[in-house]
């Protein structure tokens, strides 16, 4: 095979390698020079569109050749450096998601093997409370669900000291003897995993080849101080863990279970309702606007004007009626979708960008989730839906607000007569909304898929640091709220 990177450069010219059942084959080479490119390609991650990657050569596998230049390589299953676990599913259903996603049921005995390494975690535990090993044997299972025909491990042992990295080779070898699967491990630190070896591969970044070298760490090294290039690095201690001495009854495997793609659609429309739509922290803020909208445009309709004493009064009615109407087609609808966007634009760019940095969209891709069919799809329908329904609570906060600052004003007048004035133009039979609420819905659910949308593309963008998800979210931000003001000045115009 050969790589060209996006740029025009060579990465690997006309090499081949061979890997066969039950074996385990190091990948080493220096930091940087491509090692997990070849991983990303075996795994159908590799960008091999207009202007990204070119591929050319051939794969066999399992009878089938597939040519490299224009099919996906899917045979490969990757179990990131990072982990790349699902932070918003809990151990329990970052196995689940990639059994559901298999294509054809599971084996109860590869179920067993992946969930033989779990027995010390509970299913219904977070991510987030899982220690380093507990993750990376989490995502170790995970990867075995997918059931692809080969293993990959892309620096399975960095950060890991070395009691732990080579209990991680052991197990390793282990898997792939008792699965008959082979296993390519992309390492930079090898003293470790040699002793489960059985071949290494050096990646000469001088002649851009793949060429085996014995398993002797000396001689590797050499090889790789030849290529001019350090090999250390800092391991961070604690990073694995060795596991606690399981449970009599292993729970996970009847756990697993199966779903359809109708329940992960759902798991995820309700992960967003809540998140966007009716959080306690939302429903606050958005109450709070709309009350602040309801006081202020009251009491400043009646307290500051150019008229006083009788007239005032004479010109009361009118005065409410046109009050009701703007707060109830542009004051509210306007604050209650800026307040909207601004908030659930900077959680969806933060969320979105997230998972890029931490390679959670590529784990998706690898097992063949429709990640971005759940997720986006989520996110736009939830905003559609958490506008209009937030909206409902803003005209009604602003509405009571504004009968309380009313009634201040006029104590001596009746409630039915504020009501009867302030919706004459909104509820015109007294009961059900007038025509021009029809487009007020319009402009505010618009505006909230536009600018949802618009986060999307922003957080989904190439994350390389934490910082430029805050930047991120800063764009989101901008760009949703002047999409927001656009639309509804735009619908405002047009149906004057």
């Amino acid at each position: 095979m050969t790589i060209l990177r996006p740029s025009g450069g060579l990465l690997v010219s006309d090499a081949s390698f061979s890997i066969g059942p039950g074996e385990v084959v190091l990948l080493v080479g220096p930091s940087g020079s491509g090692k997990s490119t070849i991983v990303q390609l075996l795994g159908g991650l590799l960008d091999t569109g207009d202007g990204g990657w070119r591929v050319t050569g051939r794969l066999g596998c399992g009878g089938r050749s597939i040519d490299l230049a224009t099919e996906r390589s899917l045979v490969g299953g990757i179990v990131f450096q990072d982990h790349a676990l699902f932070s918003d599913l809990s151990a329990l259903e970052n196995l689940r998601i990639a059994a559901d996603h298999a294509g054809h049921g599971l084996e109860p005995d590869l179920v067993a093997a992946a969930t033989a390494l779990l027995g010390d975690i509970d299913p219904r535990k977070t991510v987030a409370s899982c220690s380093g090993g507990q993750r990376q044997r989490l995502a170790i299972a995970r990867t075995l669900l997918a059931d692809r025909p080969v293993l990959l491990f892309d620096e399975p042992n960095s950060g890991l000291d070395v009691p732990m990295a080579r209990r991680l080779g052991e197990l390793i070898r282990d898997l792939s003897r008792s699965m008959g699967k082979p296993a390519l491990v992309v390492a930079h630190h090898v003293k470790d995993l040699l002793p489960v070896a059985d071949r290494v591969l050096l990646f000469d970044t001088r002649a851009r080849r793949l060429v085996e070298v014995p398993r002797d760490a000396d001689i590797i090294e050499a090889e790789l101080l030849k290529l001019d290039r350090a090999a250390g690095g800092p391991a961070a201690a604690g990073a694995a863990d060795q596991p606690a001495r399981p449970p009599r009854r292993n729970a996970w495997p009847e756990a697993i279970g199966r779903r359809s793609r109708l329940h992960w659609l759902g798991r995820y429309m309700a992960e967003y309702f809540w998140e966007l739509c009716v959080s306690p922290l939302m429903l606050i803020y958005m109450g709070a606007g709309a009350l602040i909208m309801g006081f202020v445009s009251m009491w400043f309709g009646f307290h500051y004007n150019s008229f006083g004493g009788y007239l005032k009064s004479l010109l009361h009615d009118e005065t409410l009626v046109g009050l009701g109407l703007v707060q109830g087609t542009v004051a509210v609808p306007l604050i209650s979708s800026i307040l909207f966007v601004a908030r659930n634009n900077a959680i969806i760019a933060a969320d979105i960008g997230n998972r890029a940095l931490s390679s959670q969209f590529k784990a998706m891709d690898n097992l063949r989730i429709a990640a971005r069919g759940y997720i986006y799809s989520a996110i736009l329908v939830n905003m559609v839906i958490g506008s209009l329904l937030l909206l409902v609570l803003s005209l009604g906060m602003a509405s009571w607000a504004s009968m309380q600052t009313w009634h201040a004003q006029f104590p001596q007048q009746d409630f039915e007569l504020w009501r009867g004035q302030f919706f004459r133009k909104l509820l015109p039979d007294g009961y059900h909304p007038a025509s021009s609420m029809l487009w007020v819905a319009l402009k505010v659910g618009l505006s909230a898929l536009l600018a949802g949308a618009a986060a999307i593309v922003i957080g989904g963008g190439r994350k390389d640091s934490v910082l430029e998800i805050n930047a991120s979210i800063a764009r989101s931000i901008i760009i949703g709220v002047t999409l927001t003001l656009l639309v509804h000045a735009v619908i405002s115009v047009l149906t004057l």
